[in-house]
Parts: C-alpha cells; structure tokens; sequence
C-alpha cells in the first residue's frame, strides 16, 4: 500500500521512538462472543474520594508510606470495585455480554480493585508495567468503551486533577486529558467510548473532546483539589448503572463514533516541574524525542499505539 506523501515526509523530517514494543505487547485478551466492553478504571474520580490518602496503598515507596494506610485504602478500594460492578451489570441490562476490565489507577502499581469483589464474569488487567498502560488489551472486537473514576487535566480544578506526569500534553495541537489520550488509542482501533464518570470538572473536558453523545455520569462536584459536594455510594451506583445501560443503548443504536485525529500524530508534552532532574535526564535518554524547553519534548508517531508505548517508557521512569 503506497503511503501518502504527507505522511511520508513527516515521518523523513522528525524521528520517530525507537523502542520495541514493551515486553507481552503481542499477547491478546482471551476472545469471548457477544458485545464486547472495555473498561477502564482510575480512582480519583470515584464517588466520595477527594483526597490522595484515599486513593494511595501506603505500598508504593518509600515516599508514599505515610500518604495512605489500610484505613482509607480498604475502604474505597472496595467502593471502587462496587462502582465498576454498577457499569457492568448496566451494560449487561442493555445486551452486553463480555466484560474487560483494565486496572487505570497507578497506586499499589495498578493493583486497585478487589479481584474477589469484582462480576466474576469479567477479565481484569491488572499490575504493571503493562505495554500501553490504560490502553493494554484493547483490540477491534470491542463494542464500546467505558472510563470510570476518571479525573480532570492539571489545567482544572477538579478533585486530584492531572495527566499522567505531564503538566501539558497535546497532540495535533490538541490539548488532550487522560480519557482523550485513550479514546484516541482506542479510536484507532474503530471503539468508541460511550461512557465516562469523574467529577463535574471533567465533564467540561470530555464534552470538549468527545462531544455531547457520550453518557456522563457526575460522582461529585469538585470545589477544588481536595474538596467536592459528594454523592452517596449508594446514588453513584444507582447513576453508574442507569448511565451504562444508556451507553450500550447509544452505541447499538449508532450515536456514537470513535475519537480520531489525523495521521502522523504530533505530540508535544511537558513533564511536571516537581519531578527531579535525575528522571527528566532518563527521558532525554528516551530516542525519538525532540527536546523543545528544559522539561518539554515533541515527536511524531505514526499510529496511537506508539503513543501509548511512549507512556509506558516514562512512567516506568516516574514511578517507584
């Protein structure tokens, strides 16, 4: 197949990451007949939480271990997995059939939910590193996508809002959060996402990025950082529930499309001020990337998958 001259003559003018794929990129989530739905699962926009020691293990490093303990982490991790069982049997009420959930929270290394508490009809990624970390597993014989417990870009003052360890992330000029960053993988891939949950400060950016067809489920109204006008667990399960069905609904239905951009995709970034020099050194070492400011890189990647192995690299330099 004859490549357009576009994207030939960017991929000649800016290089591209080197790396291979992550180690276990080929393998492939067992297939199950039936609509198909992806989740994936963070914890900061869960109902209730607004603060980091809700949401951190304890087990994390040595920085973290007075930053949460088993007082709150059994707690919401346990509500966590309650809000993801809700989605589920929603989207099983409106035809769904297989279930693939993907650990999103980095606390306890992407160890959040109970495995013994989650629908046992469910296949739960989980533990890291993971070859596109949020994205690992994803494939085009999914129906549609669902992002729970997600959060707000730095840009905003949601409850815990940022980026994965960027302060900026854009790609074709388009600043993109999270849940844009893997809609635009899973896009790729011809899924949708149908629904998403986080506070009232996300749903700005989603609408922004994802338009207005996508379902939304508001757990809490962020006041800022570390406070929010909450929800009862009760009531967010009963919304999550209500919220999935609809999404499964739309998507049957045709109301929804992929989040796409145009290819090769130019991605510029910056990483947090707060990380020390010594990690920002380890991502110059990174090949492809065009360093532009003394925390800030871009490259051009030819398909979203190398995007998301782009975050692998680094967050196997940010975390613990």
């Amino acid at each position: 197949m004859r490549l357009p001259i576009a994207l030939l003559l960017a991929l000649a003018a800016t290089p591209l990451l080197a790396q291979s794929p992550p180690r276990g990129a080929e393998k492939r989530v067992p297939f199950e007949p039936g609509f198909r739905v992806y989740m994936i699962v963070d914890m900061e926009g869960m109902g209730s939480a607004v603060n980091g020691r809700e949401v951190i293990a304890g087990t994390e490093g040595e920085a973290y271990k007075d930053r949460g303990g088993p007082d709150w982490w059994d707690h919401y991790r346990g509500l966590l997995t309650q809000e993801t069982n809700a989605a589920i049997k929603g989207a099983r009420l409106a035809g769904a059939r297989s279930f693939v959930v993907n650990e999103g929270h980095g606390a306890n290394r992407f160890a959040t939910l109970e495995p013994w508490s989650l629908d046992q009809a469910a296949i739960l990624i989980r533990g890291y590193p993971k070859p596109m970390v949020m994205s690992t597993g994803i494939d085009s014989t999914f129906g549609t996508a669902m992002f729970l417990a997600m959060h707000a870009s730095p840009s905003r003052p949601g409850v815990m809002a940022h980026n994965y360890a960027f302060t900026e992330f854009t790609v074709n000029g388009q600043a993109l959060n999270e849940t844009g960053i893997n809609a635009l993988v899973l896009g790729e891939q011809g899924v949708s996402v149908s629904l998403v949950s986080g506070d009232d400060e996300l749903e700005k950016e989603v609408r922004a990025i994802l338009g207005d067809r996508v379902v939304f489920v508001t757990t809490k109204i962020a006041l800022n950082s570390n406070s929010a006008i909450t929800l009862s667990p009760t009531r967010v399960r009963q919304l999550l529930q209500e919220g999935a069905r609809e999404a499964v609904r739309r998507e049957l239905a045709g109301e929804l499309k992929p989040f796409t951009l145009a290819k090769p995709y130019t991605v510029e970034l910056t990483m947090r001020s707060s990380y020390p020099q010594a990690m920002i050194d380890k991502v110059n070492q990174l090949e492809g990337l065009e360093k532009t400011g003394d925390r800030s890189w871009k490259f051009v990647a030819p398909d979203a998958k190398r995007i998301a192995y782009m975050l692998d690299a680094i967050e196997g330099i940010v975390l613990p």
